[in-house]
């Protein structure tokens, strides 16, 4: 019987896609997005060199590619380097891991609850209007100086989009292809695992890579401000300290972060739509 209903279902599930969506599995991102953005890296460095070479900007300004380079390699030789790594890598993880579940489940919650959803909606997105770094103090007081409250807001940030997306992506799904599921027999978990979130996949998958940008924007965003460790505590101390070439090399980590954190999400996306047309 399950494997009939499941049979029966994934076509159904497929249809509730709109045809947004449904363009969008078929003509996936390939490697012209990469290409893409290598070149725009690599001609930022040719405009960075070339600058700095015809001194259109002082070194106080942005520091020549040498001595930035130079920077960051004795950066890495110290242990401090790695610590902060270590910390912002962590605080990323935690908040994105726990905005993207508390998101999930707080979209399924509003697409079996409407009127629930109705009532929260525009308080949530009030609320991802404001700037999180305005509770830092607040956290503080609650859970004190630690890595805390940086994980705290920074799960906030990465919740708000992933629970609107997947509110969405349910409430687009058509009504007769769930009363064509419990005709079959499905109870609530096979509807919800074999029809739901197969269709808000595309809205789910937008959760998520907003969410793991905002968990590591919100990350910086805390650390820059009072934290004690971490790299945007790095940056702040480097900026206070004058030191623009490891402030500058630090910077350049974090963008390197970033890209390998959109990358990794894009590919996780480009693998499942890919293989839910089928292609």
């Amino acid at each position: 019987m399950t494997g009939r209903v499941r049979e029966a279902v994934r076509p159904a599930a497929a249809e509730t896609v709109p045809p947004a969506a449904r363009r969008r599995t078929v003509r996936l991102p390939g490697p012209a997005g990469a290409w893409s953005t290598a070149g725009l890296v690599v001609l930022a460095v040719v405009v960075w060199i070339a600058g700095s070479a015809a001194s259109l900007w002082s070194e106080a300004t942005l520091p020549k590619p040498g001595s930035v380079w130079t920077a960051f390699t004795a950066a890495v030789r110290t242990g401090q380097f790695w610590a902060d790594c270590g910390s912002t890598v962590w605080e990323v993880g935690m908040a994105f891991a726990g905005g993207a579940v508390l998101g999930l489940v707080v979209g399924i919650v509003f697409w079996k609850a409407p009127i629930a959803g109705k009532i929260f909606e525009p308080y949530l997105v009030s609320f991802y209007a404001v700037p999180m770094v305005l509770f830092y103090p607040v956290m503080i007081v609650l859970v004190g100086i630690n890595q805390w409250p940086v994980v705290i807001l920074s799960t906030a940030m990465a919740f708000i989009p992933m629970a609107l997306n997947t509110w969405v992506g349910l409430r687009g799904i058509r009504p007769v292809h769930l009363k064509l599921a419990r005709s079959l027999g499905c109870g609530r978990r096979q509807t919800l695992l074999h029809i739901a979130l197969p269709a808000a996949a595309p809205f789910l998958l937008a959760g998520l890579r907003l969410a793991g940008v905002y968990a590591l924007i919100g990350a910086i965003a805390m650390e820059f401000t009072t934290a004690s460790s971490g790299l945007g505590h790095r940056i702040r101390y480097l900026y206070e300290s004058f030191d623009n070439a490891t402030m500058v090399a630090y910077i350049l980590v974090v963008f390197v972060i970033s890209l390998a954190l959109t990358s990794a999400l894009a590919l996780l996306e480009r693998a499942l739509l890919k293989g839910r047309s089928g292609s």
